[in-house]
């Protein structure tokens, strides 16, 4: 019974130490993913503003 709780303790607190790790890093990559959704905001308003058109129907210069 002693050798039963005790592992039970180890896994409850291996679990515990997972989640805390698991959190973590969810916080790291929203920080991560809250970066690059301002980065891309700024990128297309760049573009917005730089009166170019992406994708128009020009032929390339090769031709």
């Amino acid at each position: 019974m002693e050798d039963r709780l005790t592992r039970l303790e180890e896994l409850y607190s291996n679990q515990t130490h997972t989640i805390e790790q698991m959190s973590l890093e969810m916080f790291q990559q929203q920080r991560e993913i809250a970066a690059l959704k301002q980065q891309i905001e700024a990128l297309e308003e760049k573009l917005e503003n730089s009166g170019t058109e992406i994708g128009g129907h020009e032929r390339p210069p090769h031709y």
